[in-house]
């Protein structure tokens, strides 16, 4: 008889241990999968993480020095551009000026009666969206488009300042600039006329105080090109050459090199490092990426255990077995039988029953691999602290693991490749241990065998 007749027909009388070996394949393989779909959407999240949240620096003067000899321009900016890992940058400045047709958002100043409640703050950008309160969420833009390095004549308002003043995207806004006591009077532009390119909205709670001033308030705030920019600029400093009062962030290409390229940026020459500054922003990439990395470690270790704990069990369980099987190993040996022959058969019934609790496995595990991913990420990410982002006076409320949640939480699933590699590592487990089961019969010879039981 044929060794996989020999192995239907025993499965088929020893249904109680044929039954239980299902349910231990079962319970392993199941488990197995799970953690093996979690850890590898987990780090896929955190590659994803990795190129689309790149960590920053910024460059800017440092005013509490009394001797500025260096200011952040574009020939710095270009300087540092050459550093290698840099992906982009956005230059800013910042501006105090006049709206005379527009009401702001009231606070300090117009309880006082001061006309300074009609001066808001305009951020200038070369890019917008590169801004950090866009970067790390603080605000978010709702209708339109962001401001890009080519445009002329744009800005950004917030949704509670465009609502106050009844403007949508595509209206236009007149900006005072008087530059009063400043420069040449010939130079003084009455105002300028900005194009609404697009509305953001303020996403964090408002910290406002009663002596917080209308420019503070970020529902004040007014992003605008750089083209424009350096209208202002001319026209309050009289100076061609432009100058960013507010520095240049630079985003990195890869977060985890963060450290080594401000260092190279640090050596370089041309910088004097005396009037100016660098501070590094890493905070919102590694906040995100402390949940993945967790779950991550924690299902690695999780497979190891399983894949070392199961080969113990199934070992033992099966050294158990065979040695009731010691008379019926001596009896086919007896017949002519080859211990190669009896070593197929038992393979065979171990690799019976492991498949068909593996394809059981695989349909319980792909309901169960989300549910399982989303508990074990909400228990990795509730070690991610919360953290304050101050900006311009203004205090936010920041929960770093958050700001990836909806793009970034592991998307858990289990597919053929993933299947197949654990299919693959279970059905070694069971040649190993079938095959570490065997060797008390593989030693023996027919009469001894047959000895050992009487």
């Amino acid at each position: 008889m044929r060794a996989w007749r020999r192995a239907l027909l025993y499965l088929t009388r020893k249904t109680g241990k044929s039954l239980l070996l299902f349910l231990t394949f079962l319970a392993v393989m199941t488990l197995v999968l799970l953690d093996i779909a979690v850890n590898r959407s987990s780090e896929e999240a955190a590659a994803r993480l990795q190129e689309e949240m790149g960590g920053y620096f910024k460059i800017a003067v440092d005013y509490e020095k009394m001797s500025i000899r260096q200011q952040v321009d574009q020939s710095l900016i270009d300087k540092v551009m050459q550093a290698d890992g840099i992906g982009t940058y956005n230059a800013m400045g910042t501006y105090y000026l006049t709206l005379p047709r527009l009401s702001l958002i009231p606070a300090r100043f117009a309880m006082e009666g001061d006309s300074k409640a009609r001066q808001a703050r305009f951020l200038v950008n070369t890019d917008s969206s590169l801004h950090e309160s866009f970067v790390l969420d603080i605000l978010t833009l709702e209708e339109g488009r962001h401001i890009k390095p080519s445009d002329q004549g744009k800005a950004l308002l917030s949704k509670e300042l465009a609502m106050t003043n009844d403007i949508r995207t595509g209206d236009t806004v007149s900006v005072d600039v008087t530059g009063e006591g400043i420069g040449d009077s010939s130079h003084a532009l009455d105002d300028i006329t900005l194009e609404v390119a697009g509305i953001f909205d303020v996403m964090q709670k408002e910290n406002k105080s009663e002596r917080t001033p209308e420019c503070d308030l970020p529902a004040n705030f007014i992003f605008i090109d750089d083209s424009t920019g350096k209208k202002i600029a001319d026209t309050l400093q009289v100076r061609s050459d432009t100058v960013f009062n507010s520095g240049a962030t630079f985003f990195v290409k890869d977060p985890e090199e963060l450290e080594n390229i401000t260092e190279q940026v640090r050596g370089m020459k041309g910088i004097d490092w005396n009037c100016l500054k660098l501070t590094s922003n890493n905070t919102a990439y590694q906040k995100s990426m402390e949940p993945l990395e967790r779950l991550t470690a924690m299902t690695s270790l999780a497979v190891w255990l399983i894949i070392a704990v199961s080969i113990v069990l199934l070992a033992l369980l099966l050294t158990l077995w065979e040695r009731d099987r010691i008379h019926e190993a001596g009896i086919l040996m007896s017949f002519g039988v080859s211990k190669k022959n009896i070593f197929l058969q038992h393979l065979l019934e171990c690799t019976i029953v492991f498949l068909a609790a593996f394809c059981l496995s695989v349909v319980i595990a792909l309901p169960l691999a989300d549910k399982a991913g989303e508990m074990l990420y909400e228990n990795a990410a509730s070690g991610a602290g919360e953290e304050e982002k101050e900006a311009g006076g203004y205090t936010y409320d920041l929960d770093y693991a958050k700001l990836a949640e909806a793009e970034d939480r592991p998307d858990m699933r289990i597919g053929p490749a993933e299947a197949a590699v654990s299919g693959l590592a279970g059905l070694s487990v069971v040649i190993v241990s079938v095959g570490a089961s065997f060797v008390v019969t593989a030693r023996c010879r027919p009469r001894e065998l047959l000895t050992i039981m009487e």
